[in-house]
């Protein structure tokens, strides 16, 4: 949501932020699970609810923020809502440029087929870009970083 709702300059610093959050609430919750902590018998139990409060927060935030930009005019059509959107994330100012650029997706995006699963791992333009992903992801999985 953050990715689709940020202003076209500030898109990649939004989206590697909240990697970077993500990684730290990892390293927060195993350092907090150590046992002098709340890794203890007892104290397991808050542990475990602690990652409650976070998603409380979301739930009661949520419905007061807007629907994302792109969603509403490249799935809905709503060209007003996607205006209002905008106005209401960015503030007022000249955003049409936004919306084109928008659009310009919505028009590539209607030229493109969309794969199945079973049609990427046949296709063979796809087939190495697979390979570095699934060795990427096995390599992550056992080199021992999760254990730092």
């Amino acid at each position: 949501y953050i990715g689709e709702i940020s202003p076209k300059k500030l898109r990649g610093f939004a989206n590697s932020t909240s990697s970077f959050f993500w990684s730290l609430g990892k390293a927060v919750g195993q350092i907090t699970g150590q046992r002098e902590l709340l890794g203890g018998q007892s104290l397991w139990p808050l542990l475990m609810a602690s990652c409650g409060l976070p998603a409380l927060v979301q739930l009661v935030t949520l419905p007061f923020f807007p629907e994302s930009p792109p969603y509403l005019l490249m799935h809905k059509g709503d060209l007003e809502g996607c205006k209002k959107a905008i106005r209401q994330l960015w503030g007022e100012g000249r955003h049409q440029a936004e919306i084109d650029d928008i659009m310009k997706e919505k028009a590539t995006m209607k030229n493109t087929k969309i794969l199945s699963v079973l049609e990427l791992l046949k296709d063979p333009a796809f087939r190495w870009q697979l390979y570095m992903i699934v060795i990427l992801t096995l390599t992550v999985q056992l080199c021992g970083i999760n254990a730092v």
